[in-house]
């Protein structure tokens, strides 16, 4: 018996369009996984201080490509990819985009959007678009409570440290870290920032505990 292909579909977690289902036409035929290793390049890393310079590494990043095709039905194939929009929208609730699921069989990926590019292969003889490759990178995402079961077992400090990476805000990882967006001046105060939405990519963050926070 010929078991039955599964479908890739990516669904939204949290925030106004929380449990929406965005099914792929094709499933893709390849996917990326990342890992980045930081190191200070302060100094010329040599086999002596190579320990020391390492500064963690980066949890993995996931691209993926979807084609999209309306040849057949005539239709204008960007209606097709509209609901991806949502993915790099900011969410009135969140104040950012939503984390989302990306789930093809046994394979899940949670993560937030940081990249989504259309490139258009095929048109009608009117112009109208007719296929579509879409590539997305998908950055992680963790609920405060996942965070913080890690930490119970990996760590007794309640202070915490994030680094700010692309697609990220303060609105954002306050929702990951206390699941409530409107923490982000917690994470401001502590880290002295005047200007959220001015915040630098790389920049390492302190979390502070929300105990006594109002």
């Amino acid at each position: 018996m010929t078991k039955e292909t599964k479908k890739a579909k990516i669904v939204i977690l949290e925030g106004k369009s929380k449990g929406k289902t965005i099914n792929l036409q094709f499933n893709p035929s390849e996917y990326t996984v990342e890992r980045i290793s930081k190191f200070d390049k302060k100094s010329l890393i040599t086999r002596e201080n190579v320990k020391t310079q390492y500064k963690g590494g980066e949890e993995s990043d996931l691209t993926l490509e979807f084609l999209f095709d309306t040849t057949e039905t005539g239709k204008d194939v960007r209606l097709e990819i509209e609901p991806l929009m949502l993915l790099v929208t900011k969410d009135s609730e969140l104040h950012a985009p939503p984390p989302c699921a990306f789930i093809w069989s046994k394979f899940i990926f949670k993560g937030v959007v940081s990249k989504l590019s259309k490139k258009f292969t095929f048109f009608f003889e009117d112009g109208t678009p007719a296929r579509v490759r879409v590539t997305i990178t998908f950055i992680p995402f963790k609920t405060s409570e996942e965070i913080e079961s890690e930490e119970r077992t990996h760590s007794a400090d309640l202070t915490k440290k994030r680094i700010l990476k692309e697609g990220d805000n303060l609105w954002l990882l306050a929702y990951r870290e206390y699941g409530d967006p409107s923490f982000w001046r917690l994470i401001a105060k502590a880290n002295e920032i005047d200007d959220p939405r001015r915040v630098e990519i790389g920049k390492e963050l302190i979390l502070p505990p929300r105990e006594g926070y109002e």
